[in-house]
C-alpha cells in the first residue's frame, strides 16, 4: 500500500521543500526480466522504462485517483511502495488483474533525483545500442524499393545492382542518416523523455516523387517535433539512373538550388525564366509575383516541367505546368543535352 507521503506526491499535492520521492533512475527486475526505470522530477512529467533486452521505452503515467502508474496503451499497471532508502518494490499487474509480477528496483549508483529520463543514466543505453531496423518492401509504378527505418530515420534503397543504382543508394543513405541527423534524433528523444516519459521525434519520410527509365526524384520530408505547420520542410532530389549522378534540374533553365539540409534550401531563378513565368501567370494585386518566392518545387515528367511554390494557404499559391516544346527557348545547354532522356517514359 502507499504511505501518506508517496500518495500525496503522486496525487499532485504540493509538498514544501520535498522532492518527488521516486525521481531518478532505477534498475532491477519486472518478474525475471531486467529493466531500467526513470521517474521525472514531478509526477506530471511521467516516467518511462525499458526492458534491457529490447531497449524500447514505455511511458508510465501516474493515475491521480489510485496513485498507480499505467503503461502506455494500458498494457499493465504498477503498484509501488514508498522507497526504502535506495530500494523500491511493488507489483506489476495486467489490466484485468489476471497476472501479477513482482517489481524489485534499486537506484542506479552515483545518480541523483536530478538524473531524470533525459539523463545519461537512462538514455545513454538507448543511444549506444545497435538500433533495431524495420524493413518495408514497396513499389512505385513497377519500380521496386525498400524503406529501412532505424532511429526514426527512413532509409530509401532502390532495388537493382547496376553501378548507377548502387551509387544513388550510397548518396541516399548519406543524406538521410549521418552524424548530424542522428544527434538531432537523440536530442529530440531525450527532450521528450524528460518532459513526458515518451518518445516523440520529428516525422520524417523519404519516398520517390517521380521515377522514369532514366531519372528518379526523391522527396525528403520532415515535420519537426513540437512545431506547427511552420516546422514542415521538404525538398526534391534528382538523380540520373544511368550514371548515379545527382543533378540540379534548376540548371536546365539557367538557375540553381542551394541546399541548407536534405529538407530545405533556396532556389535562384534565371531572369529569362522568371520573366517567362510572370508572363504566364495573371497578375494579382493581392499576391506576390509568381517568380518572387524564395523556394519552389521544380519537378518534371515526360510532358514537361512543373513549378510550384511551397503552399501557405493564402490563396496565392503558384502552380505552373510547362510543356517541353514551350521550354525549348528557355533551356540552358545542360537542359538541351538531357531533353531527349527527360521525355522517355
Amino acid at each position: 500500500m502507499f504511505k501518506p507521503l508517496l500518495a500525496a506526491c503522486l496525487a499532485g499535492v504540493p509538498l514544501l521543500a520535498a522532492a518527488h520521492p521516486l525521481a531518478g533512475v532505477w534498475q532491477g527486475t519486472l518478474g525475471k526480466n531486467p529493466i531500467t526505470v526513470c521517474f521525472n522530477a514531478t509526477p506530471e512529467n511521467n516516467a518511462s522504462y525499458y526492458y534491457q533486452r529490447f531497449l524500447t521505452p514505455i511511458q508510465l503515467t501516474v493515475q491521480a485517483d489510485s496513485g498507480q502508474w499505467q503503461e502506455a496503451e494500458n498494457t499493465g499497471q504498477w503498484q509501488l511502495d514508498s522507497p526504502d532508502g535506495e530500494r523500491l518494490s511493488g507489483q506489476w499487474h495486467a489490466p484485468d488483474r489476471s497476472k501479477t509480477l513482482p517489481l524489485a528496483l534499486s537506484r542506479v549508483p552515483h545518480t541523483r533525483a536530478a538524473d531524470d529520463c533525459a539523463s545519461d543514466a537512462y538514455a545513454l543505453a538507448l543511444e549506444t545500442a545497435k538500433p533495431s531496423v524495420q524493413v518495408e518492401k514497396k513499389d512505385y509504378r513497377g519500380h521496386g524499393y525498400q524503406v529501412r527505418t532505424q532511429n526514426g530515420h527512413p532509409l530509401l534503397r532502390l532495388d537493382g545492382d547496376t553501378p548507377g543504382i548502387q551509387r544513388i543508394n550510397q548518396q541516399l543513405l548519406a543524406l538521410a542518416y549521418n552524424a548530424e541527423s542522428l544527434a538531432q534524433f537523440n536530442a529530440e528523444r531525450r527532450e521528450s523523455l524528460g518532459q513526458r516519459g515518451a518518445v516523440y521525434t520529428s516525422e520524417i519520410s523519404v519516398l520517390p516523387h517521380s521515377w522514369s527509365s532514366q531519372w528518379i526524384t526523391v522527396n525528403f520530408y520532415r515535420w519537426q517535433t513540437g512545431t506547427g505547420a511552420g516546422g514542415i520542410s521538404w525538398g526534391l532530389h534528382t538523380w540520373n539512373l544511368a550514371t548515379g549522378e545527382k543533378v540540379d534540374p534548376w540548371t536546365w533553365v539557367g538557375g540553381r538550388f542551394d541546399w541548407y539540409s536534405p529538407y530545405a534550401g533556396h532556389s535562384t531563378m534565371a531572369q529569362k525564366f522568371a520573366q517567362w513565368i510572370e508572363a504566364q501567370t495573371p497578375p494579382d494585386a493581392d499576391c506576390p509575383g509568381a517568380a518572387s518566392y524564395g523556394t519552389y518545387d521544380l519537378s518534371f515528367d515526360t510532358q514537361g516541367l512543373k513549378l510550384a511554390n511551397h503552399p501557405s494557404g493564402d490563396g496565392c499559391d503558384v502552380e505552373v505546368a510547362i510543356p517541353w516544346a514551350q521550354l525549348a527557348p528557355l533551356l540552358s545547354a545542360q537542359g538541351r543535352a538531357v531533353l531527349p532522356s527527360l521525355q522517355q517514359p
